[in-house]
């Protein structure tokens, strides 16, 4: 006798109201993730959408943020194909779900300004979130990214951040390209920085801001290129790592001030190991370069060869002096 087929078929939770996401060849996810779509270009784009179909996107980033927040929906993806300009703010951690990513859709793009000179593009209060393939416009009195560390209250931490492959271009205007208050076990990783200037030459990359508790530990800044800036690093932090960095000293427009600065003696950075980035300039105090006192920055390339601190192969055998 032929019995017939059993077949078992998979149960995919439904998604926000998405007709057929609950069968299986509907969307499937997590229970506990979601991905959202954000197209402000889109004519169907409405943030009363519920985001989770490309074709009916939200409008906003903030929206999107808030709606995978209100979930309290770790792991999800936020897509930008294309926004407006946004000054986006994520909850405190403790209100806010951890390792979510917003993701562009292409290297570089789209371009994301604050739509408030005085307000960094994304500010980011909450634990592994990540940010990749965004050119930021930078606003002429707040950083692109700001990543708090208690600074604006005690439940604002924005650890294990990962920032990736995105352009951050100053605009001749802009103050800061990336700002952290004592976040720790953050990455920055393949991003160019560039025309970051202002008219008192405080306009800086990467920046290491007030923050009331200890300065920022095991860091993680590889891979990136500084180019045509007031001030390309000056990240006061302890026990993190600096590699495969290009730093340029002199740009077309504008001279750098401070090159690569990991210790300030109001806040002093310690313990960090600094290699294998390129130094482009006078490889010294003056120069822009300044460690700390039990820093290694051992094999680095400079070109300035005539310091003690460089060997005739342009080999950095020591940290940089007065």
């Amino acid at each position: 006798m032929n019995l017939p087929l059993l077949r078992l078929h998979p149960i995919y939770p439904g998604q926000w109201g998405v007709p057929g996401s609950d069968n299986e060849l509907g969307i499937r996810s997590l229970p506990q993730s979601t991905v959202l779509y954000v197209d402000y270009d889109n004519a169907a784009a409405n943030d009363n959408n519920d985001g989770t179909d490309p074709n009916f996107p939200l409008s906003t980033v903030q929206e999107a943020v808030d709606k995978v927040c209100a979930k309290n929906l770790d792991h999800s993806v936020i897509v930008v194909r294309s926004m407006t300009s946004e000054s986006v703010v994520t909850p405190a951690y403790t209100d806010a779900p951890s390792y979510v990513k917003i993701v562009g859709m292409g290297r570089y793009s789209p371009s994301w300004a604050s739509d408030n000179a005085a307000l960094p593009c994304l500010d980011l209060r909450c634990v592994g979130w990540t940010v990749e393939n965004f050119r930021f416009l930078a606003p002429t009195g707040a950083s692109c990214i700001e990543l708090r560390h208690t600074d604006t209250g005690a439940n604002d931490i924005s650890i294990r951040t990962q920032i990736r492959n995105c352009y951050f271009d100053g605009q001749t205007t802009g103050l800061a390209g990336i700002i952290t208050h004592g976040a720790y076990d953050v990455w920055i990783v393949d991003n160019f920085f560039s025309l970051f200037h202002n008219a008192g030459g405080t306009a800086t990359a990467l920046l290491t801001g007030t923050t009331p508790l200890a300065i920022p530990y095991r860091n993680h800044v590889i891979g990136n290129t500084f180019m045509d800036n007031d001030n390309n690093i000056d990240m006061t932090c302890n026990g993190s790592r600096f590699m495969g960095n290009v730093i340029q000293a002199t740009g077309y427009a504008y001279t750098a001030t401070v090159n690569l600065r990991t210790n300030l003696i109001a806040s002093p950075g310690d313990d960090n190991i600094v290699t294998g980035n390129f130094f482009e300039g006078d490889y010294s105090n003056a120069g822009g370069y300044i460690s700390g006192a039990n820093d290694m920055w051992v094999g680095n390339i400079a070109e300035d060869t005539a310091e003690a601190e460089v060997g005739d192969n342009g080999i950095t055998i020591a940290i940089p002096a007065a």
